[in-house]
């Protein structure tokens, strides 16, 4: 049986959303509307069932956050300000693009050091799942760094995108999103989608 992916009822969420599909926004405003939805989804993020492994249930283990360059550095701060101050948490940054004309996931970044044998439990921030092409690589990298167990968590995905990722690792891997699209262009973006969300969050597809 295939995995399935979370998605909350939430409708200041689905409020938030819907604003972040106008792609006449300017840069400042997508920031606001990504921080804003990020915040009112992380709730439902860290409230997910979880392993022996999650920040609240045992001070020895240290939790990782992992943001996708570029876009998921609008998803850092609200995620962050959820956990308690005293969280045993630390922060990497793993770099992937997708090639244009294959639509293959391409690794530029990646700085994860040896991995701490606490750290069994990694969130992984990257606002848009379209084909799943870079989710599912960073899942990989992340299985042989040597998590146990991987929360994706996403603003938006295509349908086939999130079931092809939650299916990539199904007994190690939860898959939240905040909203869920049927569609991808021929682009390979998320069909009606909100765009590309890295050239909006930084004001690149205007120069």
């Amino acid at each position: 049986m295939a995995k399935t992916f979370t998605v909350p009822s939430d409708p200041e969420a689905s409020k938030l959303l819907a604003q972040l599909r106008d792609t006449s926004l300017p840069p400042a405003v997508v920031r606001r509307v990504t921080r804003d939805l990020t915040a009112s989804l992380t709730k439902h993020v860290l409230s997910l069932p979880a392993p022996p492994s999650s920040p609240t249930a045992n001070d020895s283990e240290q939790v990782a956050v992992i943001v996708v360059l570029r876009s998921g550095l609008a998803m850092v701060d609200p995620v962050m300000d959820f956990f308690p101050d005293d969280a045993d948490t630390v922060i990497y940054h793993l770099g992937m693009f997708r090639e244009k004309v294959s639509l293959q996931p391409v690794e530029y970044y990646n700085k994860l050091p040896p991995k701490n044998p606490r750290i069994k439990h990694a969130y992984v921030l990257d606002p848009l799942v379209a084909t799943g092409g870079t989710a599912t690589a960073v899942i990989g990298i992340l299985k042989d760094w040597g998590v146990e167990k991987i929360t994706l968590f996403s603003l938006l995905g295509s349908r086939t995108g999130l079931e092809a990722v939650a299916n990539v690792w199904p007994e190690g891997t939860e898959v939240f999103a905040g909203g869920v699209d049927d569609g991808l262009d021929d682009k390979g973006y998320v069909k009606p989608g909100v765009g590309d969300i890295g050239d909006r969050l930084f004001g690149t597809a205007l120069s």
